[in-house]
């Protein structure tokens, strides 16, 4: 092929006209590449290659030396014995409590009357932390009571996410902060921390008076308003604990509000002796974690569950992505004989890469004799575990890998018949309005599907 010769004016050396030489069929070649540009000129660019390479990769892939299986030293405890609470607590570094009581929350019709309720009932403090904080109707309703609490003397810190409150402006909590609240938000862009803000707070932690709490999967925006009576609003829940189970949970806000503040809360108020010793639930652990690349308790808080379940596993989650342990584990217990169901999203979904990602795995569940649901009036954002209808999970985390490996999280896990047994109602009420997948249909979805699906599984670390 004929060259194509190109005259260039030296660069900042000066050393007159060269020549640099580009093949219509190759490209550039490394000796005109010499040519054209000083050494200088290309060390920085190679370093800025490397640089870039090297931050997507601790942005965007997975590190650490994580192995490969997971196995045990003898079989598990079943759940309702006191060995399995011993093991789960040492597994995760988190206490074995007792006492407090909880309440499902059904739907927004549900919690924003029982939040308000408590707002307004507030003598002495309100923590407030959510991920997601968006301007409507939910927050035209809750900015007035918490600031009518804080004009009647009840301290009000607000933790704000500062990816995920990104749709409210600063100014609406102004008043709150002329009347003297604390606003605070986790993780702002800030030069020097941008590797940082793609690992974000999701927690639910909102606690009144160290003795009345909130969490789940709900936050501030409208769709959690109504009664998932259309698309537009959600199927999700929220419960209301007291007692221990409030106390503990403010641990899911302590933490993240000093890193964001720099208030230590170290007040009785917030920590009230008298909730030690309340009745209630018989045995709960609650986990407020922040994963590292080799040390994610939030996957072993479900994982050990799962490998204790005798007779029922039942999952609700929003997103699907399990890892290969916890896939693993759920396949080997239902070919065992445990009755292992799944309920996730539908047509209806936020995260169209999420459900694909997601579609990815349901073969070798289906064929492992998992039953799949997928909920279909409205996107389905309840989160909670059943295990052999005593033990129940319940709070933030999703089933994927920004809640293991990314994201702060809490969840408590509970022994209590009681809840278990409603949170089996619900689950079954649910399941009246979604569609069972099966297995011979689901083969025959599209080869455009299956591409999707493969795509969106190299994606889904970041999901």
């Amino acid at each position: 092929m004929a060259a194509v010769d190109a005259q260039r004016h030296a660069g900042a050396h000066g050393h007159g006209k060269h020549r640099f030489r580009a093949t219509s069929g190759n490209g550039f070649s490394w000796h005109a590449i010499r040519e054209q540009f000083a050494w200088w000129q290309i060390a920085i660019f190679v370093i800025g290659v490397i640089s870039l390479v090297t931050v997507l990769s601790a942005l965007f892939f997975a590190v650490g030396d994580r192995p490969t299986t997971i196995t045990t030293d003898g079989p598990v405890p079943a759940v309702e014995s006191i060995e399995f609470a011993t093991a789960l607590s040492a597994l995760v570094n988190a206490p074995i409590d007792r006492g407090g009581t909880v309440t499902v929350l059904n739907t927004g019709d549900e919690f924003l009357p029982s939040l308000l309720g408590s707002i307004r009932s507030a003598k002495k403090s309100i923590n407030f932390s959510v991920y997601i904080w968006s301007d409507g109707e939910m927050a035209d309703q809750l900015l007035p009571a918490l600031l009518a609490a804080q004009r009647r003397g009840v301290e009000v810190r607000i933790l704000l996410d500062g990816f995920g409150a990104k749709d409210i402006s600063d100014k609406a909590f102004d008043p709150l902060k002329e009347a003297g609240a604390r606003v605070s938000k986790f993780r702002t862009p800030k030069l020097g921390q941008l590797t940082r803000f793609h690992r974000r707070n999701h927690r639910r932690a909102i606690v009144i008076d160290g003795d009345v709490g909130f969490t789940g999967g709900m936050a501030v925006a409208d769709h959690w308003l109504g009664h998932a009576q259309d698309p537009k609003h959600w199927r999700d829940m929220m419960f209301k604990v007291t007692g221990p189970l409030a106390k503990d949970l403010q641990a899911g806000f302590a933490d993240t509000w000093v890193s964001s503040s720099g208030e230590v809360l170290v007040g009785a108020d917030l920590y009230p002796a008298s909730a030690t010793s309340a009745p209630g639930v018989e045995r709960f652990i609650h986990l407020s974690n922040s994963p590292a690349d080799d040390h994610e308790a939030m996957e072993y808080f479900f994982l050990l569950p799962v490998l204790a379940a005798r007779e029922s596993i039942w999952l609700a989650t929003p997103y699907f992505i399990p890892d290969a342990h916890l896939s693993h584990a759920l396949q080997a217990k239902a070919k065992a004989g445990v009755d292992v169901r799944l309920l996730v999203p539908g047509p209806e979904n936020d995260n169209k890469l999420e459900r694909a990602s997601s579609h990815r795995r349901y073969d070798d569940l289906l064929s492992a004799g998992i039953k799949i649901y997928e909920y279909q009036p409205t996107f389905m954002h309840g989160k909670a575990a059943i295990i052999d209808g005593a033990w129940s999970i319940i709070g933030s985390p999703n089933l994927n890998f920004r809640s293991r490996q990314l994201d702060q999280e809490n969840a408590i896990g509970i022994l209590d018949r009681p809840l278990a047994s409603q949170l089996r109602q619900g689950f079954l009420a649910d399941v009246k309005q979604s569609k069972a997948i099966d297995l011979k249909e689901f083969r025959r979805r599209s080869p455009f599907e299956r591409m999707f699906e493969w795509i969106a599984g190299i994606l889904d670390q970041q999901s």
